[in-house]
């Protein structure tokens, strides 16, 4: 595809897609390591979407998208459904529930492709109920060509953002360190290492047992941690929870 690096590439790249199957959003992004999400383009059917969701989700709630905490990638990248890399709570998890959920979408496919910089360009291509999910067709139309789009994507990222200079991961403060610092000095209390990574993981839509899983631990030493994390915060649901510190993100 021609205009790869250009103005024109966005409009052109919708268009390929968009001759394939039906979606409502179209939207690329950078993912930097240990920062905010960038806005790169992005296109809605009929301005459906609400106004202030992505203004929402990139200066706080994007923590909790999936696909921004999927570091799994190979080499050349992938392409995934919303339900194959979400936690196994993360359909009930307040986030969905509070915020996803009211944008009016009902499923998402993203193209995740890393970067030579470190960083990875992500498409996100949704849409709303009134569509209803994408077929299995659909997505094995997506599947078949994801080698050359996720080639596309990188090149196009790559190539408007040549000079970003990253932040390694490691030296960005992890959401269980932001939580466990906040407890201690906002909250007066002190959470062990444990219960901060539960509350951290809880947040973002794992179950006790996806939790244990994550954290090489037994189910019922992370239902254990979890009890005392509520205890100590003196709050009783993932509500409570999130409510407390969504504002950390």
């Amino acid at each position: 595809m021609s205009g790869v690096g250009t103005p024109g590439f966005f409009p052109a790249f919708r268009r390929l897609l968009r001759a394939r199957i039906s979606f409502a959003t179209f939207i690329m992004i950078r993912f930097d390591p240990g920062k905010a999400p960038v806005m790169l383009d992005a296109w809605f059917v009929s301005k459906r979407l609400p106004s202030a969701a992505l203004t929402e989700y990139l200066s706080n709630t994007f923590p909790f998208d999936p696909f921004y905490q999927f570091l799994d990638l190979p080499p050349g990248g992938g392409l995934y459904r919303l339900p194959e890399i979400a936690p196994d709570r993360f359909f009930s998890s307040e986030y969905y529930l509070e915020y996803y959920r009211k944008t009016g979408l009902c499923d998402e496919v993203g193209l995740l492709a890393p970067l030579p910089s470190g960083a990875r360009a992500h498409l996100s291509v949704s849409r709303f109920e009134r569509s209803g999910p994408y077929r299995r067709r659909e997505i094995q139309c997506l599947k078949h060509h994801a080698p050359v789009l996720l080639e596309l994507l990188a090149q196009h990222v790559a190539a408007i953002s040549p000079t970003v200079t990253l932040v390694p991961p490691v030296n960005a403060p992890s959401l269980a360190d932001l939580i466990r610092v906040y407890a201690a000095e906002t909250l007066a209390a002190q959470l062990t290492r444990r219960e901060a990574q539960i509350a951290a993981l809880v947040l973002q839509g794992h179950s006790n047992g996806s939790a244990a899983l994550m954290l090489n631990n037994s189910r019922e030493t992370c239902k254990v941690h979890r009890r005392n994390l509520y205890r100590k915060l003196a709050i009783s649901s993932q509500r409570d929870l999130f409510g407390l510190l969504k504002h950390l993100l």
